[in-house]
């Protein structure tokens, strides 16, 4: 599921933000707004996909969708809950799409503003654009 979440995640910040990624192994220790949503596999299973977008990231996106230069707090957070919804959900028609394993989704849910550290996750994957990093992160 993660190399899913990881294509659609490069695919929104290519096409929709217009940034270059690539996977890095280096987790940086700077403010991240962090969100989750849950996902109900075919079998039953429940894993809980976490993303995290360094603040800088995730005022990038709200300038190229709001027109906003400066973000305030509540307005990150509504944008990395739309985000975390538009990524995931685009990991689950590029799963359909191949035939794959398909699955269900539910809301997103903003967790944390904080250092992305402790979602005892059993997968991480970084994608770093040119200064700024986003972080996926399953659990279950």
């Amino acid at each position: 599921m993660i190399s899913l979440i990881k294509q659609a995640a490069k695919n929104f910040l290519h096409h929709q933000i217009a940034l270059e990624s690539h996977l890095t192994d280096t987790l940086s220790h700077v403010r991240t707004i962090i969100a989750s949503i849950d996902v109900k596999l075919d079998d039953g299973e429940i894993k809980t996909v976490y993303l995290g977008f360094n603040e800088g990231l995730i005022k990038e996106i709200v300038s190229v969708y709001l027109g906003e230069d400066e973000a305030d707090e509540q307005t990150m957070k509504d944008m990395t809950l739309e985000s975390t919804n538009m990524i995931v959900g685009s990991a689950k028609v590029l799963a359909e799409e191949a035939e794959k394993e398909h699955f269900m989704i539910t809301t997103p849910e903003f967790k944390a503003i904080e250092t992305f550290h402790n979602c005892q996750c059993s997968e991480i994957s970084i994608l770093q654009t040119h200064k700024e990093a986003l972080i996926i992160g399953i659990k279950g």
